[in-house]
């Protein structure tokens, strides 16, 4: 298979899986951002400024609360008490930002 066929059909399954290279650049600023905040904090500095909240961000935090948490509490794997707790933490949190931000 030529180099041009392969990269047309990996160009075409990223199309097709909905999720934009602009959605990935998001995640992994938000991911970086979180850990350059993580560290700041282990050195006794003030965190940074929180990243401007986008329609992204919304309907990234609408998925979590409507498929996510759900699937997580069905699965069986977050049983504990603990865990739910944690799942229901994570949930007002992000029902908060929702909340928050509507438009």
């Amino acid at each position: 298979m030529s180099m041009r066929t392969r990269l047309e059909r990996l160009e075409a399954r990223g199309s097709r899986s909905g999720r934009s290279y602009a959605n990935r650049s998001r995640v992994w600023e938000r991911y970086f951002h979180y850990l350059e905040n993580a560290r700041r904090e282990i050195d006794g500095l003030e965190p940074l400024p929180e990243l401007p909240y986008t329609k992204g961000d919304y309907g990234d935090d609408l998925n979590t609360l409507s498929i996510t948490i759900p699937v997580y509490k069905d699965s069986g794997a977050w049983t504990s008490e603990a865990s739910q707790a944690f799942l229901d933490e994570w949930g007002r949190e992000v029902n908060k930002r929702v909340e928050r931000n509507q438009a």
